[in-house]
């Protein structure tokens, strides 16, 4: 995995973001915020916790420990969470323009919230911070059916063709894009 990869990645997770987050401005209040019995209970519930987790291991990038959990109730609509978003997007992707291939082999350590130290290279951090909005993002679109809606698709490939990122045979770095 070099910065190239990663750039890739944190595009395609960036898009993904975006359409989830769009296919949801489409539900009405009680739609947005139904407790379907699932792990984060809504579509409110699930995006904002792909949301957290996005904030928090991007403070565990620069070397924080955060103990702050972001409350479904702290984001009551598609607007407050888009707003949030756009600001953790915007400073995910200064940090990832800035990164290099030595950078992403650094170890960083942080504190989990039971006060358990860890360690990972910066590059399996980041590779584990978008597969984990990938798996929550699967499960909006879940979700979405269960409330009668057509989500549309956030795959990997989808999003390489919509960007033709797939004819050039890898991503340009983003300043080319």
């Amino acid at each position: 995995m070099d910065t190239d990869d990663i750039r890739t990645l944190y595009d395609f997770n960036a898009w993904a973001n975006l359409r989830v987050v769009a296919m949801a401005r489409h539900l009405n209040l009680p739609e947005f915020t139904k407790d379907l019995g699932t792990s984060y209970r809504s579509v409110q519930g699930t995006l904002v916790h792909i949301l957290w987790a996005e904030w928090l291991w991007l403070q565990r990038w620069r070397g924080d420990s955060p103990k702050q959990i972001f409350a479904p109730e702290d984001f009551p609509d598609v607007a407050a969470i888009e707003t949030r978003w756009q600001t953790v997007e915007r400073e995910q992707q200064h940090f990832v323009e800035r990164l290099t291939n030595e950078g992403l082999k650094q170890r960083l350590g942080y504190e989990n919230f039971k006060g358990q130290r860890w360690e990972y290279s910066l590059g399996h951090m980041m590779q584990h911070t978008a597969n984990h909005s990938s798996y929550h993002r699967g499960q909006v679109v879940t979700l979405l059916r269960q409330l009668g809606k057509i989500p549309e698709a956030t795959d990997f490939l989808v999003f390489l063709d919509e960007t033709s990122q797939a004819w050039r045979g890898a991503a340009a770095p983003r300043s080319q894009a």
